[in-house]
């Protein structure tokens, strides 16, 4: 009975273990989804400069139906634009150009695991 007692509390222990570390490498998958995500829209934003000699005003979360997406689409600078795998009020692309001069793009990763990216807030400027 005892036995019975030890083989169960290892097998409890070793699942524990492994959902930890499933949850970790989710968190990962993600951030590398949202660099991917933002270097999709920064070519984009560079294909629509280049197209118009000016970046999409608009200043607001990317939802992939804003202003910004819309500009984008139309212009066939990106076919569909990307959004957080979250998509939660804490995790969202964010961005910002009030005179079509320049831009501020804004994204969260959940881990530290991206080199030269840090865990919570970064962000994109042309």
């Amino acid at each position: 009975m005892v036995e019975l007692l030890v083989v169960i509390a290892i097998i409890g222990l070793l699942a524990g273990m492994v959902v930890v570390s499933m949850q970790n490498i989710r968190e990962k998958a993600r951030d590398a989804q949202r660099v991917s995500d933002i270097n999709s829209i920064v070519a984009g934003l560079g294909m629509y400069h280049n197209d118009f000699n000016a970046y999409p005003i608009y200043d607001g979360y990317i939802t992939g139906s804003d202003t910004l997406s819309t500009a984008l689409k139309d212009s066939k600078s990106l076919n569909g634009i990307p959004t957080d795998p979250l998509n939660t009020d804490n995790s969202r692309y964010y961005y910002q150009s009030t005179d079509g001069e320049d831009y501020y793009l804004q994204y969260y990763l959940e881990t530290d695991s991206i080199h030269g990216k840090v865990k919570g807030l970064n962000y994109v400027v042309p």
